[in-house]
């Protein structure tokens, strides 16, 4: 895809969402050589801020991002300001931009996959419990970092395994 055309895909996402995804992260998906190259390139994150997480991979920023919107609305509430962005395939793990307190400058959070609750169970919770879905919701939320920046410089490209086997006997 050129980059023209990407440019366009992400205004349309953008004026959809009524938002701006931060400029460090266009940039980085219409003009990194590798990501642009191959959209399944991945990624690691290692102890960042104590997360680790394994094959990391961006959302296509085309036709098909509404879908990753549909499958997020299952464990937020506000799917229109915790947006996502990338996963993990090793874990599920979704990683958002936090756009509840600015539009100028998202956090990034993580949903633990293994933990998350859906809105269906956490209504059912809620009654349980004595709290609310909301609190339930939110604490299927964890901080990462404050930009994508910090993000960006902490990914490692995952390499194949036998890209470090020593050959040589």
């Amino acid at each position: 895809m050129d980059i023209s055309q990407q440019l366009s895909d992400i205004h349309d996402i953008e004026q959809s969402l009524q938002l701006a995804f931060p400029a460090a992260y266009k940039a980085f998906m219409t003009t990194d050589e590798l990501q642009s190259a191959n959209p399944n390139t991945e990624y690691n994150l290692v102890d960042f801020n104590g997360y680790t997480a394994w094959g990391i991979r961006f959302i296509k920023l085309d036709a098909s991002y509404a879908e990753n919107l549909e499958a997020i609305a299952e464990v937020v509430l506000q799917p229109r300001k915790l947006i996502p962005f990338a996963w993990s395939i090793s874990s599920g793990d979704w990683l958002i931009f936090d756009y509840r307190e600015s539009n100028e400058s998202p956090g990034l959070l993580y949903i633990d996959h293994e933990m998350a609750l859906c809105l269906e169970d956490a209504e059912s919770e809620a009654q349980s419990e004595n709290t609310t879905v909301e609190e339930l919701m939110e604490g299927n939320l964890s901080v990462l970092c404050e930009n994508f920046e910090m993000f960006h410089a902490a990914l490692k490209l995952a390499t194949d395994e036998t890209d470090d086997v020593d050959e040589t006997d």
